[in-house]
């Protein structure tokens, strides 16, 4: 399973060129996020402009349909206080994305170079684009 981070999924949503050929190097494989993800995207379009919500919310309907969208469960917010506990604290939330998908199995996190986690502390592979 690949994971897809907010700022990824934003691209996804824009149809921003790199991402539609991320997606096409992702033919095949499942493609994931978190519940916190889908909330984070959530908050961006509420804040927009009133004309176009609507338009937004299917947009994020239709993300949804598309990915799986792993829920915040025990073990991941165990797997996050383990994370935490062995390499330090980190900012928000990001732990808990972290132990989400660590929970669930996730071989690779795709993010950028603001949200990644100190290097050798995520047990998954981190791409940065």
């Amino acid at each position: 399973m690949k994971a897809l981070d907010t700022p990824v999924l934003l691209a996804i949503l824009h149809d921003s060129p790199s991402a539609k050929d991320l997606l096409k190097n992702l033919r095949g494989e499942e493609i994931a996020t978190t519940e916190l993800n889908m909330y984070e995207l959530a908050t961006l379009s509420a804040e927009g402009s009133k004309a176009h919500l609507s338009a937004r919310e299917a947009a994020l309907a239709r993300l949804r349909r598309r990915i799986t969208v792993l829920p915040i469960t025990s073990e991941g917010t165990q797997g996050a206080g383990r994370l935490l506990r062995s390499k330090g604290s980190a900012a928000g939330y990001l732990p808990l994305v972290w132990g989400t998908l660590a929970a669930a199995g996730c071989a690779e996190w795709i993010t950028t170079k603001a949200f990644a986690p100190p290097k050798g502390s995520a047990p998954f592979k981190v791409r940065l684009i």
